[in-house]
């Protein structure tokens, strides 16, 4: 289900009971009754995996050292769709038209550890845009530079991060006011940043941190240089490249109407150790045994081509006589065929 319609589908089901209203908590005062939640499921093709986690640590340790390692909390909101009819601070009412617009053709990223909690239950984060990392600003606003051109916006993810001014802090915020998605239209200096960024907000789901982790942690790592250079960032351990993951995350505490969360990023630059080499290499020679596989079948078909030979000598010694009755049966046999 693509972002866009789970948005539709969470706002329709909300927008009786909760525009306009603080979200009820259950328990206290009462509230709507409770609505099904979602069927939680592995998110197809996920390829992000925690080395950190105690079962796949050792496996990197045998063969890598850590050259450059870095980790940092973030703090964030977190909502689920129910959310986006309820007013702040409990609810993203004022962003939902224009996250419609920005996810419409995104298919829903996951959420922790490559899970789609289905339904109402898919999660988003929000962060002030002016506290998530200054390179992962730049990442999410060259994502957004499409030209139309596909050789020059190959491998971009527009959709991904969603940058919006912040709405009203008060609350004030009518059903039908939609806030609008920052412009980026070109690289933003630095000093041009100032008195803007701290008057935004980004909103994506969890799924979409994984594409930029190492950009969160490179500054103060010791490698910044290596940590930003998005194209070393790799799934599986190799010699010279990052492996990063979010090690740790809360969860906000709806039951008390709290939206806050923190996750945790580690980012680390491995080197191979003597002697080692990356699964990639050591997979690399099958091309040598396919060859010694043809010699081995080139042995075994000379000794047949041999035999054949020695047949060929030994038909001009046969007499024509006894040669005569062999053609008589081959012609009996095609007869009856």
């Amino acid at each position: 289900m693509k972002l866009q319609t789970a948005l539709t589908l969470g706002a329709l089901a909300t927008s009786a009971n909760a525009i306009g209203q603080r979200i009820p908590i259950p328990g206290m005062g009462g509230g709507p009754p409770k609505r099904p939640g979602g069927r939680p499921t592995e998110m197809e093709n996920w390829k992000w995996t925690n080395h950190f986690a105690p079962e796949n640590k050792p496996k990197i340790t045998k063969k890598y050292y850590t050259t450059c390692n870095n980790e940092r909390t973030f703090h964030a909101e977190e909502f689920i769709l129910d959310d986006l009819s309820v007013k702040p601070p409990h609810g993203i009412l004022g962003y939902r038209e224009g996250l419609k617009k920005v996810f419409s053709k995104l298919e829903y990223p996951g959420s922790w550890e490559g899970i789609d909690p289905h339904g109402y239950d898919r999660n988003l984060l929000m962060m002030a845009y002016d506290q998530v990392p200054l390179a992962v600003r730049e990442w999410i606003e060259d994502q957004q530079r499409v030209t139309g051109d596909e050789e020059k916006d190959k491998g971009k993810q527009p959709g991904l991060f969603a940058v919006f001014d912040r709405a009203d802090d008060e609350g004030k915020v009518r059903p039908t006011d939609t806030v609008s998605v920052a412009p980026t239209p070109s690289p933003i200096p630095r000093q041009d940043r100032e008195g803007k960024d701290d008057k935004r907000v980004v909103i994506f789901a969890p799924g979409a941190l994984y594409e930029t982790l190492p950009l969160w942690v490179a500054e103060g790592a010791g490698c910044d240089l290596e940590m930003l250079d998005i194209t070393k960032y790799s799934p599986t351990p190799r010699d010279g490249h990052i492996i990063a993951y979010p090690i740790r995350h809360t969860r906000s505490k709806r039951m008390i109407g709290w939206r806050e969360m923190e996750f945790t990023i580690r980012a680390d630059l491995l080197a191979l150790k003597d002697g080692e080499k990356d699964d990639e290499q050591i997979d690399a020679p099958p091309a040598k045994t396919e060859k010694k596989e043809e010699k081995k079948e080139e042995k075994k078909e000379a000794p047949k081509e041999e035999k054949k030979e020695e047949k060929k000598e030994e038909t001009p010694k046969e007499e024509k006589k006894e040669e005569a009755p062999k053609e008589e049966k081959k012609t009996e046999e095609k007869d009856e065929l």
